[in-house]
């Protein structure tokens, strides 16, 4: 949800992040800007103020020209983070305002940013907390007692692989790609990957990253889980997820992800979309292998092309590996 200069959203467990977008125009001394709220009755929210040239010493927060808070930035720090009462009370001078100016004791600018929707982004966490009209909202106030809505995200048990060095050969790899839909995606000099994913109740299995075609910044690939008989031949299908990946079409049958990475210490597979080279928009998933398929755990989300690299959580699970 965008209202003018800023973003919002929020995840399944109604944790909720407000962004400020950079303006039209040069950059240079844009802040990144960032208002968060777990969910709960006793969460407070957190401002982080960030993108401004490392100085050490004094600062101040200006809204419209007057001090709403100040400070020490410490050697080498990178973010000024607010919390508690004092974050409450700048993202509430923040809705009543029209810009932010972070200048340094001397009274030299530091950076700003634009405080258009900041308002409406903020009064929307409020309500999908269900906390508007309650003395807990941040704009939203009313007379009645602290809100707020309760939530659980789901908890994923699964049992640990233990890898092992039986993974399919070139040809079956080459066998692969030639019958795969990737096939016509493939120009000049491609590379597939094949990790292991232990053994499953049939024996060995792996995972293969099929090359898909790529960009200038995006590089595809077709996800397949592979089979290995008792004779020692592979047999390959496209990987099952539970949400997110999808291919090139509707009428696709094999999920194709952007990026993608695999982490065998949390037997875990990620997609990085990005919608530009700059990396300010896009989305980001990860999911955890449970043996016979890829659950989802985590995803962002920036839909806006206005220079935040602080891309927004729509989506979270706790993941519990269990022995085997």
């Amino acid at each position: 949800m965008t209202f003018k200069d800023w973003t919002v959203g929020c995840d399944n467990g109604l944790s909720c992040q407000a962004v400020a977008l950079k303006p039209d125009g040069p950059w240079d001394d844009g802040l990144s800007v960032v208002v968060t709220r777990k969910s709960g009755l006793q969460a407070m929210p957190t401002v982080e103020i960030s993108g401004f040239s490392t100085k050490p010493g004094r600062f101040r927060l200006l809204v419209d020209g007057k001090v709403t808070e100040s400070g020490t930035i410490a050697s080498g720090a990178e973010t000024i983070t607010l919390k508690d009462a004092a974050a409450i009370k700048v993202a509430r001078a923040l809705a009543k305002g029209t810009s932010l100016q972070l200048v340094d004791t001397n009274g030299s600018k530091l950076g700003a940013a634009s405080l258009s929707g900041v308002a409406a982004a903020l009064r929307y966490v409020d309500s999908v907390q269900g906390r508007a009209g309650s003395k807990g909202a941040v704009i939203a106030l009313g007379a009645r007692k602290a809100t707020a809505k309760k939530t659980t995200v789901p908890v994923l048990a699964v049992r640990k692989i233990v890898p092992s060095d039986m993974l399919p050969d070139a040809s079956s790899l080459v066998a692969l790609s030639e019958g795969s839909p990737c096939a016509q995606e493939r120009f000049g000099s491609t590379q597939d990957t094949a990790y292991s994913l232990g053994n499953g109740s049939a024996g060995a299995q792996s995972l293969v990253l099929l090359n898909c075609g790529a960009g200038a910044y995006n590089f595809s690939s077709g996800i397949y889980v592979g089979q290995r008989s008792v004779d020692g031949k592979w047999k390959f299908e496209p990987a099952k997820f539970d949400y997110g990946a999808t291919g090139f079409s509707a009428d696709s049958k094999i999920p194709i992800l952007v990026n993608a990475d695999w982490d065998a210490a949390t037997q875990s597979i990620s997609s990085y979309s990005k919608g530009r080279g700059l990396g300010d928009c896009g989305s980001s998933e990860s999911w955890v292998w449970d043996g016979s398929m890829f659950r989802l755990t985590d995803a962002t989300v920036m839909g806006e092309c206005r220079g935040s690299v602080d891309w927004i959580p729509v989506w979270r699970a706790e993941v519990k590996l269990l022995p085997r």
